[in-house]
């Protein structure tokens, strides 16, 4: 199971990638409050942690009680989607590729070199570059 969290008080902005990047990955979104993850939500699967990074955002993955992966992203771009709901994340980056593909449903997409792309709810297409 996959889960993916954000503070309840993050902006809407982030809240809205938590819940895409959930709907993407088959996974379920949810809020934590001030105690954060002292107190894990599972301690089987995986936790990820969205936040905010100065001008970016961070994304934390656990599995168990181990933090595995962290990543920035330093932009972020949301658009309506158009075509077909395309279900996992993507990517041309080599990097992102190799740390998220044992992990997550990622699939290698050249057109997006520096990003990562998913297709959240409410017909929005978002894009995290790296």
């Amino acid at each position: 199971m996959i889960l993916v969290t954000t503070s309840r008080r993050a902006d809407p902005l982030v809240r809205r990638i938590g819940r895409g990047l959930a709907f993407a990955v088959g996974g379920r979104y949810v809020t934590r409050g001030k105690g954060g993850l002292s107190r894990p939500p599972f301690s089987e699967g995986m936790v990820l942690v969205l936040c905010r990074d100065g001008e970016g955002i961070r994304m934390q993955l656990f599995e168990g009680m181990r933090e595995e992966v962290s990543l920035r992203f330093t932009s972020v771009r949301e658009e309506a989607r158009t075509g077909l709901l395309k279900r996992g994340l993507f990517t041309g980056d080599e990097e992102l590729l190799s740390l998220l593909s044992p992990r997550l449903p990622v699939n290698r997409e050249e057109r997006y070199p520096h990003a990562l792309l998913l297709d959240g709810i409410q017909g929005r297409r978002i894009s995290l570059g790296v």
